[in-house]
């Protein structure tokens, strides 16, 4: 009866633990796929979980398409593009009439004065002033739309990077619940050992602690997921209940890129930094512009002039400002001062974005890199040299050699690493969106 109840524990932890050749070929990951369809916490708090397995690049059209964020700053972009025909355009003509030597005691002017003159009137300013403007906000609309390519790219990494997080969840969630299902057998195994004599009650009360830390365990998981679940929906832009189910497999290749190349190309194609360029082609055509008011603008104005006794006329006049008045001196130099002033400060400000990016992808790359070895040694060496152990241990136990304590630890940090597996994953392509983001474009 003993070696019966002792066979039957040891089939049933092999079946358990045995690792899928096949799964493992198809994920190129030294570990088991695991069931991501197990979802809990009421379903992610009662949302709608699709059936079909989605993918990155659907979650990434929908937060560009819907994210409120994005559109505010398109329709901001439309707006400073509408500035340009505004900016191009002269001042409105002026028309109007003029009476003369109406009597007063007259209600129509028309009929009883002595001369009614029809006139318009156009301010034509120093040529190039409106070109200049126009340039400014032209400017302008580029550093808006280049505001649009930064919100975007960070929203995108914001995706991305909440895609690892529920792609490492359900993963872990898996591992959670075959977990559970081994350690729910293996505490029936134990309780009939026990009852045969064969464990001691240690063993039982070692087996039901580690299953209810699983339960814990998964507890803590649900919420993790629930919270990767709202943030994905909330860039989105989809009710934050929403469910999300499972997701298409992360490919995560190995980055080669040397920090110095990618350091270079993050100052051509950064968006923040296009942007305060654009920013710099403004402020430099608004300190021409106001250079230019202290040219003058002409006023020409034409004339008919209806007679009461005369032959009609007709007049025509031409008129300039006169910027250079004592009085009005110091607001055109004033103008100049504070545009120069705004262009310098805008210069020192992209001195300081580019140091910026140039510290920013250096970081990145760095964890990229260094998430890259952790993920690879996990791949290559961890998973592998414990999944060895563990069977040792297990063969141990079967002979007597290795108590049901050994064997617990061994199968505790098998799981333990299985779990860590899967965050080095999360925080390898989070810190690869990370790095996307820092450089301004896709790496693959």
């Amino acid at each position: 009866m003993r070696m019966f109840i002792r066979t039957s524990f040891i089939v049933a932890i092999l079946a358990l633990f045995r690792i899928q050749p096949a799964a493992q070929e198809r994920a190129g990951s030294p570990i088991a796929a695991q069931n991501t369809t197990n979802l809990r916490l009421d379903d992610v708090q009662n949302g709608v979980i699709p059936d079909t397995v989605q993918t990155l690049d659907r979650f990434i059209a929908e937060a560009i398409t819907k994210n409120p964020r994005i559109q505010a700053a398109r329709e901001q972009a439309r707006s400073a593009g509408a500035k340009i025909p505004q900016a191009g355009a002269w001042d409105d003509p002026f028309v109007g009439v003029e009476f003369f030597a109406t009597p007063v005691t007259s209600a129509n002017p028309f009929k009883d004065g002595m001369e009614t003159d029809y006139f318009i009137q156009q301010m034509i300013p120093f040529p190039g002033k409106k070109g200049l403007m126009k340039d400014a906000a032209a400017a302008g609309e580029r550093m808006a739309t280049q505001s649009v390519a930064a919100i975007e790219r960070e929203i995108i990494a914001g995706v991305k990077t909440s895609y690892a997080m529920i792609y490492s969840t359900q993963k872990r969630i898996g591992v959670n619940q075959e977990n559970q299902e081994l350690l729910g057998q293996i505490v029936e195994s134990v309780r009939a050992k026990y009852r045969v004599g064969v464990a001691t009650q240690g063993d039982v009360l070692k087996a039901q602690v580690e299953f209810a830390k699983l339960q814990n365990e998964r507890s803590a998981l649900d919420q993790e997921l629930a919270s990767a679940v709202s943030m994905m929906n909330a860039l989105r832009a989809v009710p934050p209940a929403t469910g999300i189910g499972p997701l298409a497999e992360i490919v995560l290749p190995e980055y080669r890129g040397s920090p110095d190349s990618v350091s270079a190309g993050a100052l051509e194609s950064r968006s923040e930094i296009l942007g305060m360029r654009n920013e710099i082609e403004m402020k430099q055509a608004d300190v021409s512009a106001s250079q230019r008011e202290w040219y003058p603008d002409f006023m020409v104005r034409a004339m008919y002039k209806q007679m009461m006794d005369q032959t009609d006329q007709w007049a025509a006049m031409v008129g300039i400002n006169i910027p250079l008045a004592p009085w009005g001196i110091g607001k055109y130099s004033g103008k100049v001062e504070e545009n120069e002033a705004s262009l310098r400060s805008s210069e020192q400000s992209l001195l300081e974005m580019q140091n910026m990016v140039q510290a920013q992808v250096r970081d990145a790359h760095a964890k990229v890199r260094s998430g890259w070895e952790r993920l690879d040694r996990y791949r290559a060496t961890i998973l592998p040299q414990a999944e060895e152990a563990f069977q040792s241990t297990l063969a141990a136990y079967q002979t007597d050699a290795a108590d049901f304590l050994s064997l617990l630890d061994s199968y505790r940090m098998l799981q333990m690493l299985k779990m860590e597996y899967y965050m080095v994953e999360a925080d390898y392509a989070s810190n690869i969106a990370s790095l996307e983001q820092a450089i301004g474009r896709n790496l693959r």
